[in-house]
């Protein structure tokens, strides 16, 4: 093989390992975009849960539209009260405690503030903008997790 042969097989090789690197990115999105995304989703799981524990807490397993109790006055109530799983109160970025707000008796708000907007066409009860977000729950109309 000549020099020229050499050479053209090394720019084609450096072209395609070039352009396969940059549609990986394209893809999967770069590892800070994907930290974020799994920093949200972390953020969403850990809403759901505290929704799920407070649901199991007040109502009434046999008149499932019967309160058994007043809603928990406060998110480290509910974390020591879990039953089903542990609950996470506070983002996993910044430390920061979620917001919980009693607004009725039935009624209670879960805010967080999330990296990126999730717009799925599954479970749309959580999906969310980018930013400070809050999820109204009525536990007698509770949301699927």
């Amino acid at each position: 093989m000549t020099f020229r042969t050499h050479a053209a097989f090394g720019i084609a090789a450096t072209i395609v390992v070039t352009f396969a690197i940059v549609w990986g990115f394209v893809v999967a999105g770069s590892p800070a975009t994907r930290r974020l995304e799994r920093l949200d989703e972390q953020r969403l799981q850990d809403l759901q849960n505290i929704a799920s524990e407070i649901q199991s807490m007040v109502i009434n397993s046999d008149k499932k539209r019967e309160l058994k109790e007043p809603l928990p006055k406060t998110l480290d109530e509910v974390a020591q009260r879990a039953r089903a799983s542990r609950v996470n109160s506070h983002d996993p970025q910044t430390g920061e405690p979620y917001r919980y707000t009693i607004k009725n008796e039935t009624t209670y708000e879960l805010c967080a503030t999330f990296s990126k907007g999730r717009d799925s066409d599954s479970r749309v009860f959580w999906n969310h903008p980018a930013g400070p977000h809050c999820f109204t729950i009525n536990v007698l109309d509770p949301p699927p997790n």
